[in-house]
């Protein structure tokens, strides 16, 4: 079994600029995330996250080369991070799911969701590549979630719920599912209203539908269990 992922050409930290932009909006810390430093695979080479913008394009699994439609982050630091343990970053370490997957460190926010593939996987779920959690990995070799003085949540969204590489391994964009649009503000919510006005009313439209079947916790410990 392994989290997917290939060769192509992370660390936690925060942003300095905290000013909100219409490009780059303040997200709340529930919502699955990347942190600045990791690299998303694009059509001319890896980047930063940080440095991503409505209109870039990136690589996707399923769907080719894609446009960012929608950027977010937030900054988490002190007092916010004490008291809220189960908002720090999660660790997976170089290596810790596979042969170069990741390809380097990689710190993702808990509920971020990775891309598992394996003949176990289509063998207890019928499909051959779900979805997990960072955070339902942790105690996995190499996965741990960070004590951190501060961090940055960053996230990104396409026409529909892609799969994209990022660290040499494939992770998901946001989905903006009832769960994940709960989970960020209310100006933000809009700004992906104006973008995609069928969700105020359908939040299982095309554009919030899974790109693979996403695990429970469950589910992925029984799993990992097998590895």
């Amino acid at each position: 079994m392994h989290v997917s992922g290939q060769s192509l050409i992370a660390n936690t930290g925060i942003l300095e600029d905290e000013t909100s932009m219409a490009v780059a909006t303040e997200i709340q810390t529930e919502t699955p995330c990347y942190t600045p430093g990791s690299r998303i695979a694009t059509p001319t080479g890896e980047v930063a996250v940080e440095t991503l913008s409505v209109g870039d394009k990136v690589v996707t699994r399923d769907n080719g080369i894609q446009e960012i439609r929608w950027v977010g982050w937030r900054s988490i630091a002190g007092r916010e991070l004490t008291q809220n343990p189960h908002l720090r970053p999660i660790l997976i370490r170089k290596d810790a799911l596979g042969d170069g997957l990741p390809e380097r460190d990689m710190w993702l926010s808990p509920n971020h969701r990775v891309l598992v593939t394996s003949d176990q996987t289509a063998l207890y779920f019928e499909d051959r590549e779900v979805l997990v959690a960072a955070k339902h990995l942790v105690n996995h070799r190499g996965v741990h979630d960070v004590e951190t003085l501060a961090t940055t949540y960053i996230h990104f969204l396409f026409d529909r719920h892609e799969v994209v590489l990022a660290d040499g391994c494939w992770s998901e964009s946001f989905q903006p599912c009832d769960t994940s649009l709960r989970g960020i503000g209310n100006a933000q919510r809009q700004e992906i209203y104006d973008v995609f006005p069928e969700l105020q009313e359908n939040h299982d439209s095309d554009a919030a539908r899974p790109a693979r079947r996403i695990l429970s916790k469950k589910e992925t410990l029984t799993l990992f269990d097998q590895m």
